[in-house]
């Protein structure tokens, strides 16, 4: 009992500089609405799967969002993380990807900035970081939509601890795919209330 009780104070007296991971605010705005929905979370690291093959391939990890429940919209979270997982990136550079000759400061950390280019018809904003080496992260993304019932999201990266556990995710880019999705639905609601019904 005595061993379980000291465990349990020493895992209280941890510093908060023992957590890892990026650190993201989270708004989003309905239609119709004045203030939005809000959450601040953490992306942290899960272990890469292990092949058991002979050729082994590159250690692939992946990420789990953690919400700061003290923050943000009550009742909102679980909401805003299910559509957090679709708009990240954490992976290497890719054919979108290009380096900028600026960085960004975080705390005592200055990150090289890279740009993503969009698909056209988007009224977005993005900016990628490199946390690591030829590892780039989400930094900033900044959405409007002119119909549905999304008008408008922000996500901001607020900071980062350590990172020495991250590494490129299986689902890495998926914020690709989803601006992918978003510029196909513009396009067909634009043509929609175009035409004569």
């Amino acid at each position: 009992m005595m061993h379980l009780r000291a465990a349990f104070l020493l895992a209280l007296s941890l510093p908060v500089a023992a957590q890892e991971g990026l650190r993201y605010r989270m708004q989003v705005w309905m239609r119709g609405e004045a203030a939005p929905l809000e959450t601040r979370f953490r992306l942290v690291a899960t272990a890469g799967t292990v092949s058991h093959n002979r050729v082994k391939k590159p250690r692939m990890g992946g990420w789990r969002l953690e919400a700061d429940r003290t923050q943000g919209t009550p009742y909102a979270q679980a909401l805003l993380l299910g559509r957090a997982e679709r708009l990240l990136y954490l992976a290497g550079p890719s054919p979108q990807t290009r380096a900028e000759p600026i960085a960004l400061r975080f705390g005592t950390r200055s990150l090289p900035v890279w740009s993503l280019e969009l698909p056209k018809g988007l009224h977005a904003s993005t900016a990628l970081v490199e946390v690591a080496p030829r590892l780039l992260a989400l930094c900033d993304l900044s959405a409007r939509f002119e119909r549905g019932d999304l008008a408008r999201l922000e996500l901001h990266l607020e900071g980062l601890d350590a990172t020495e556990s991250l590494a490129p995710a299986e689902a890495g880019t998926v914020l690709l795919s989803t601006l992918q999705a978003w510029s196909q639905e513009q396009q067909a609601e634009a043509e929609d209330g175009g035409t004569v019904r």
